[in-house]
């Protein structure tokens, strides 16, 4: 039986560490082991170093052992694969809780078996959600990249000169070579109009690419998660809480994946026993990873 993986991930000091101590503690009823990710300060060390048990700490009771992954981003995909080899070592039908930030290489580094994505009650909404003009600003750069991608690695509109196909647009692109000197190159762009991007945004993956570009990167992995939560804790700012809510749900209500029904969005404040959230959030997180 292989090793089952949960991810939690989210900005920095948003609550991912309750939440996995919450799932040690409530939801499994087997040993929970954890891998911390850590980028590499040197931008070079890649390592996996076992924390030894600390008697003066009683928390350190929940877990079966703790891993510290220190990790570059072009070697994430082989580091963490190696971090859970070593947990296996240790123990073939454990659990693993992976706790990261929201490093884009760390969400697609392994098949995870189930992902939470944690955040925190934000100050303004634009912590979140890119301002519009930003976010048409990404969009338009998304389909041009489309083409150049499919320029590149399928050969579509190849030629000298460039062909006139209906839907592209030719520009004259700068570069600088080596001695200085400015070169005009050809390269090859979408004519996108705004029939094409309502098209594209109607199907399956122009959502999930719009619903993307809605929000700031540090919240991409929101749209993967199968559960995300705000974590409340003391409100600042209620009416921004309230519009982020609002649009979170409408934003998660689009995202379809054929794995899994939509994402379940939780928020409260996970420090209080009482909250009626946290009890949800239990019982939804047993319902999904509890066995």
């Amino acid at each position: 039986m292989p090793l089952e993986t949960l991810l939690i991930s989210g900005p920095s000091g948003c609550g991912k560490t309750t939440v996995a101590q919450v799932v040690a503690d409530h939801v499994l009823g087997r040993s929970v082991h954890i891998l911390r990710l850590q980028t590499s300060l040197d931008n070079h060390t890649n390592s996996i170093e076992r924390e030894p048990p600390d008697d003066t700490t009683p928390s350190d009771g929940r877990w079966a052992s703790v891993h510290i992954v220190r990790y570059t981003r072009e070697r994430i995909f082989e580091t963490l694969p190696d971090a859970l080899r070593a947990v296996r070592r240790l123990d073939r039908r454990g659990f693993v809780i992976v706790e990261a930030d929201t490093d884009p290489s760390i969400r697609h580094a392994y098949p995870y078996d189930y992902r939470v994505f944690v955040m925190s009650s934000p100050v303004d909404i634009h912590e979140v959600f890119r301002e519009p003009k930003a976010a048409a600003v990404a969009l338009q750069e998304v389909m041009e990249d489309t083409a150049a991608f499919a320029a590149e690695i399928f050969g579509l509109f190849e030629g000298d000169p460039l062909d006139d196909s209906s839907g592209v647009k030719h520009r004259k692109k700068k570069v600088k070579p080596r001695r200085g000197s400015v070169i005009p190159t050809p390269v090859e762009f979408l004519d996108v109009n705004e029939t094409q991007i309502h098209q594209f945004l109607r199907s399956p993956i122009g959502a999930e690419i719009a619903s993307r570009i809605q929000l700031q990167p540090e919240f991409h992995a929101l749209v993967e998660a199968d559960v995300v939560l705000v974590n409340m804790g003391r409100v600042t700012a209620p009416d921004v809480l309230d519009e982020c809510v609002r649009r979170i749900e409408k934003l998660l209500s689009r995202i379809r994946h054929d794995s899994r029904q939509h994402s379940i969005l939780y928020w409260g404040d996970l420090t209080c026993d009482r909250d009626p959230t946290r009890c949800m959030l239990i019982e939804r997180l047993k319902t999904l990873i509890g066995k």
